[in-house]
């Protein structure tokens, strides 16, 4: 009987277990397997709408940038909602459509009483820097401006914004943006493990940036697709962190994986949130790696997901007393 190795980092046993299972596997890592096996991997297939009882799963159609793109909605049948939220997949912005976070969509519509509109998003390398920007830009604008839903009933008009790694990267934007009058008012922002900056040789991409789901190559290969050019991405568009002005966002509510590359940038945005004087709930969980919520033999995730939508709720409703 072969023992599974497991990684010391990921003092999270479900994490620890979750990642040896996919090293046991010994695929070719994305970066050299290539694209079109990266997009294959992580191809779910598609979930009854009718599957989980406490929500409503409908079929969309946005504007996006050049035409109109493939979403979803997601309303908890228990209800009321209290906001509208626009979610970003993650990918790196090269990889996923509507199934690679379904079920991470339907824990927020239900758990936060939100109505969730999911977009699928044009991918790099076909679509490279700012064709998802302008594509998430484009569907902000649409449910601002109002969205006949199936069911007749109109969406809440409060706005909010989210996603998960790189989607986490277009919500931040989506959110200064509307601070600087942009786009439509927003009222939330939910950002989990988001890519927040460009650079890749922080400690904790040196510390985890190996072994662990994801990885620094992967990272370059994906900056490499969605903005070739190295100079252009310290844009704030592309670099949510690098904005030199963090005053005026909106409450957020930050999920960060404690082995993930990307933790130090969120760390970093974290401690700029709050001496902007923006409400700030952040959830860090030691011990597990990136895009741990959407992995549901990962409990921590679940429960990190059930404390940020909690935060999320909490913050919605106290806007709508003011």
């Amino acid at each position: 009987m072969t023992t599974v190795k497991l990684d010391p980092r990921l003092t999270d046993p479900d994490a620890a277990r979750a990642v040896a299972d996919v090293a046991a596997l010994g695929l070719t890592p994305r970066h050299l397997a290539g694209l079109a096996v990266a997009r294959e991997r992580v191809r779910r297939p598609a979930t009854p709408p009718d599957g989980d009882p406490r929500v409503r799963v409908t079929p969309l159609t946005l504007p996006g940038g050049s035409g109109p793109l493939p979403a979803r909605l997601y309303r908890p049948v228990a209800g009321p909602e209290a906001a509208t939220l626009l979610y970003l997949h993650g990918g790196g912005w090269a990889l996923g459509d509507l199934e690679i976070n379904d079920g991470v969509c339907r824990t927020i519509a239900v758990e936060a009483r939100v109505a969730v509109v999911s977009l699928d998003y044009r991918l790099a390398p076909e679509h490279p820097f700012p064709a998802a920007l302008r594509d998430a830009a484009t569907a902000l604008d649409r449910l601002a401006a109002g969205l006949s839903t199936p069911d007749g009933v109109p969406l809440p008009p409060v706005l909010a914004v989210g996603g998960l790694s790189a989607g986490g990267a277009l919500a931040a934007a989506l959110a200064r943006r509307s601070r600087d009058g942009a786009a439509p008012p927003v009222a939330h922002q939910l950002l989990i493990c988001p890519v927040l900056d460009c650079d890749l040789d922080r400690p904790s991409y040196r510390r985890f940036g190996q072994g662990l789901l994801l990885s620094r190559d992967d990272m370059a290969w994906f900056w490499g697709m969605y903005l070739p050019d190295e100079a252009a991405r310290r844009d704030p568009d592309a670099s949510p962190l690098r904005a030199r002005d963090l005053r005026g966002l909106p409450p957020t509510t930050l999920v960060v994986a404690g082995a993930d590359p990307l933790r130090d940038e969120a760390e970093e945005y974290a401690v700029r949130l709050r001496a902007a004087g923006v409400p700030l709930e952040m959830v860090l969980v030691e011990g597990v790696p990136h895009g741990f919520v959407g992995n549901p033999a990962i409990r921590s995730g679940r429960a990190a997901l059930a404390r940020a939508t909690a935060a999320m709720a909490a913050r919605l409703a106290a806007a709508d007393r003011r």
